[in-house]
């Protein structure tokens, strides 16, 4: 099965148990000063920061997705639990999966005051359908009724298992009263978000902004921090300085020598590493050099990845698997083709790719195009992503040796971010976050759905991959529990995404996080990886801010 799921599931009787324990993030550490209230935290923001909470805009402040902005359960892609309650109790499928059924959480409050009801929840379903650009995942919603104030039946016009992280951990739920007024929901800024979750924006400046704890939140015996501020810095190295100063809190950055330069710094300091995502190289598979399946596969080929880890990721980084998977974690649906297959150095095979396409070297070393273009290749970076823009650099080393001129080009986060989604790139250097199964990555980098033309928002599929080998796959997994079925399924996505290279893989990266535990507890740790860590995971950030609590 691709999720855990049960016909009648009452996860009532499971909230105690998942209630999120509060953990000790560096047991023995003393605190060196008083508990602390308030604490600040770095998202990887970069520049002066915009007003924007709307939780469907990827570019918007992180926190509005998780922390202000809540889901009806989370499920954890970090372990394999139970789904836990949040804006609903419990949730049913009917028999052949083309419809589930949520009962609401009683007595939840919007920060405004006004009741949170079933209505808010058919009108954020509805939302989505209604705009293409709202539902990123391309969710079938064919109706959504409510049946009083806390019951809400969503219907699709396929079997929806598969999606239960989208619907359930990843659609955020707005308030109607608000957002019905709104005459474009795709473009609304939000600056003066109202949401549910367990703290709500109080201040904003173009360097920083506060969020204070919801005194009315639902899961009221928490005893919250009083306030986290959120803050801009010019990127990675500008805030590893104000953390090792002891000026943040919680952050999500790469440091080299994490342990040396954080870790043993100052007394309480930790940190994690946690196997989350894949890096890649997105190609743009429209128009430009990365259209051309033999330039993918000569970068694929062409790229000395353990270089790459041990120059620039201290070699916490592991292969990725061709077929885009999370291993250990999803070693179960690996294709018996690709068991123990990663990605290699072959600069002699990059090189035969490329003069059997019909490239020709130039008197540079560069090939150069059957149209007579040289091979030069543009890969945007976000300015101040110092570890990517390092690697890059071994990259550009690495390609020029097998005849591509690789030019990394660094731009602002917003910018990368419309220039990737709206196709306006050659390659760009991003990481593939999926769900708790491989489905939820593969429909949303990888389906027909998912990829609208350039010039059209692809805040997903932004390569704009289209395979009827895939699409056809996805849906037969998502028309049946039969793992045989999905096995099989799987192996035909993994062999064509291999083949295709929309998205080259580098490494399956780990993230690092960084906590001051002489300030804070109750943060994830190895031993009790009860949600994802970093800053700028959604809705996990909400779990772990709303469980932080002063070290005594």
């Amino acid at each position: 099965m691709t999720v855990p799921i049960r016909r009648r599931r009452s996860l009532t009787a499971l909230a105690g148990a998942l209630s999120l324990a509060v953990v000790a993030g560096c047991a023995g550490a003393p605190a060196t000063s008083s508990p602390a209230t308030s604490i600040t935290a770095y998202t990887g923001a970069t520049g002066q920061l915009t007003a924007n909470f709307n939780p469907y805009i990827l570019t918007s402040n992180q926190p509005g997705r998780g922390i202000i902005y809540e889901t009806l359960m989370f499920l954890n892609r970090a372990r394999a639990d139970d789904p836990r309650p949040m804006l609903a109790e419990e949730f049913d499928w009917n028999d052949d999966g083309t419809a589930i059924t949520f009962q609401l959480r009683e007595g939840v409050q919007w920060t405004d005051g006004e009741a949170f009801t079933s209505d808010d929840v058919v009108f954020t379903f509805e939302l989505m359908a209604e705009h293409e650009a709202l539902n990123t995942s391309a969710l079938p919603i064919e109706s959504v009724e409510a049946a009083g104030d806390t019951e809400v039946t969503i219907t699709f016009g396929r079997p929806a298992y598969t999606d239960l992280w989208t619907i359930a951990s990843d659609t955020f739920i707005v308030p109607e009263h608000i957002w019905s007024e709104i005459e474009d929901p795709v473009t609304f800024g939000n600056a003066e978000p109202v949401g549910t979750g367990a703290f709500a924006l109080s201040s904003f400046t173009a360097q920083s902004y506060e969020l204070t704890a919801n005194e009315n939140y639902w899961d009221g015996d928490k005893s919250y921090l009083d306030s986290i501020r959120f803050v801009s810095h010019s990127g990675n190295q500008s805030a590893l300085s104000a953390l090792t100063a002891g000026q943040i809190d919680w952050a999500s950055i790469f440091i080299p020598d994490i342990e040396n330069t954080y870790g043993s710094r100052a007394e309480g300091n930790h940190y994690e590493v946690t196997p989350v995502y894949i890096s890649t190289l997105g190609a743009n598979l429209e128009e430009g050099p990365t259209s051309d399946l033999a330039v993918r596969q000569a970068i694929y080929r062409g790229i000395d990845r353990d270089q790459v880890n041990e120059l620039n990721y201290d070699g916490l980084s592991t292969p990725a698997t061709p077929g885009m998977l999370m291993l250990p974690r999803e070693e179960e649906f690996l294709a018996e083709d690709l068991q123990g297959v990663v990605p290699t150095h072959e600069p002699d095979e990059a090189r035969q790719i490329l003069q059997d396409a019909g490239y020709t070297e130039g008197a540079d070393g560069i090939f150069v195009s059957p149209d007579g273009d040289p091979l030069s290749i543009e890969v945007k970076v976000v300015t101040g992503y110092t570890d990517q823009i390092a690697a890059l650099d071994v990259m550009r080393q690495q390609l020029a040796e097998v005849g591509i001129d690789l030019q990394p080009r660094e731009v602002s986060f917003a910018s990368f971010v419309a220039d990737r989604d709206n196709g306006n790139f050659e390659l760009v250097i991003d990481n593939l976050y999926g769900g708790v199964t491989p489905f939820t990555l593969y429909e949303d980098f990888y389906s027909s759905a998912a990829a609208p033309p350039i010039g059209q928002p692809a805040t997903k599929n932004f390569a704009r991959f289209r395979s009827d080998v895939v699409d056809e796959a996805l849906e037969e997994i998502a028309g049946t529990e039969d793992e045989q079925v999905h096995a099989e399924a799987y192996a035909r996505i993994q062999e064509e995404v291999a083949e295709q290279l929309p998205y080259i893989p580098i490494l399956q990266s780990m993230a690092l996080s960084q906590f001051a535990g002489a300030k804070i507890t109750g943060f994830p740790t190895a031993d009790d990886p009860y949600a994802l860590p970093m800053t700028h995971s959604a809705p996990d950030l909400g779990i772990v801010a709303a469980n932080l609590r002063p070290a005594e």
